[in-house]
């Protein structure tokens, strides 16, 4: 089987950086984006749904084998390729890993990402204006949502500890989103530990290649 995977996406999405930060990490050889089969694929197209049943993001190709969702798919990167592992050394470091990707996917990135954030990257109000009620009514959401955050960092350098884990990996793309977004929307920035952590993700090396502005995405 090929040493390279593809990742069919945008790399501006936020899930599909959670895939490319994992490859940087690991050092593992990869491509990027609407690509299948080696032709033009475009978001919710048959080619799409053909490997997602569902129409989402990212979706990874290694060789012939194709595997869809972002924690299943950094999983099994972890586990594929090198030595080192991003889940822990004991069963129960995995299993927090494990909890904490569970929990960033299914209500951090919910109330962060989705529901607030989404209402200003991509606006649905009149004349394509952002829905200011709807992203006032949303933020305690997800201020509530970093906050707990928040509480599992503590004094800790990464949220499930003191090495890089795929829970950070998960976190890393929203965080940096929210804390380079307009300060109506920036909620990080009121937060110095979750600050200084997120500015900590972007200075790994996997940081610096992935963690852009949304201007320096293809």
């Amino acid at each position: 089987m090929t040493d390279t995977v593809h990742i069919f996406g945008p790399t501006f999405s936020t899930f599909v950086r959670v895939v490319l930060l994992v490859c940087e990490e690991k050092g593992i050889p990869y491509t990027v984006g609407r690509i299948i089969d080696e032709k033009p694929a475009e978001t919710h197209s048959p080619e799409h749904f053909k490997v997602h049943p569902f129409g989402k993001l990212p979706v990874m190709f290694h060789g012939d084998f194709v595997l869809a969702e972002t924690a299943s798919i950094v999983r099994y990167l972890d586990s594929t390729f090198g030595e080192e592992t991003l889940q822990g050394n004991s069963a129960q470091q995995k299993a927090e890993v494990d909890q904490w990707c569970s929990l960033i996917t299914h209500y951090v990135d919910y109330h962060v990402v989705r529901q607030f954030m989404l209402e200003q990257l991509i606006p649905k109000g009149e004349n394509g204006e952002p829905r200011f009620d709807v992203i006032t009514e949303k933020r305690p959401l997800a201020e509530n949502a970093l906050k707990i955050v928040e509480k599992q960092l503590g004094d800790k350098p990464y949220l499930v500890g003191r090495e890089f884990t795929l829970a950070d990996a998960m976190l890393a793309p929203m965080l940096f989103y929210n804390l380079d977004s307009p300060d109506f929307l920036n909620i990080v920035a009121h937060s110095n530990r979750l600050t200084a952590y997120t500015e900590r993700l972007q200075r790994r090396e996997s940081g610096t290649m992935i963690l852009k502005p949304l201007s320096q995405s293809r």
